[in-house]
């Protein structure tokens, strides 16, 4: 049942809202469909959430600390599968405001809203 919650949070409204809003509205390079990526974004963030029990029990993490590993490793993920799969047609500065973009995207995603959402629910 634990796992079910995790999953709900991470993949509620209140989470995937600005990344769906970002993905209609601000990339228009991009290789994908929206209607694809609103299917697989609240499931992306709910199985990360769902991983981040995992890798914190296993390694008995705080809570805080959970939400900074999963940060780091939900980012480093996506900005490996963005790369590999060529999602976006962008010059490289346009990659490297990207890269910042999503960093800042992913802290704030996982270290203010799943964590204030796991912390009062």
């Amino acid at each position: 049942m634990k796992y079910l919650r995790e999953f709900v949070i991470g993949s509620s409204w209140l989470v995937v809202v600005q990344s769906l809003y970002n993905a209609a509205y601000n990339r228009p390079q991009k290789n994908w469909s929206y209607e694809k990526y609103s299917m697989i974004a609240p499931v992306w963030f709910g199985l990360w959430n769902v991983m981040s029990l995992i890798i914190a029990t296993q390694f008995n993490l705080s809570l805080r600390m959970r939400f900074i590993v999963v940060s780091m490793l939900s980012y480093c993920t996506i900005i490996l599968i963005a790369k590999v799969f060529n999602t976006y047609n962008f010059t490289n500065k346009e990659w490297n405001e990207y890269y910042i973009y999503m960093l800042i995207k992913y802290i704030i995603t996982w270290n203010i809203i799943v964590y204030y959402i796991e912390k009062f629910f």
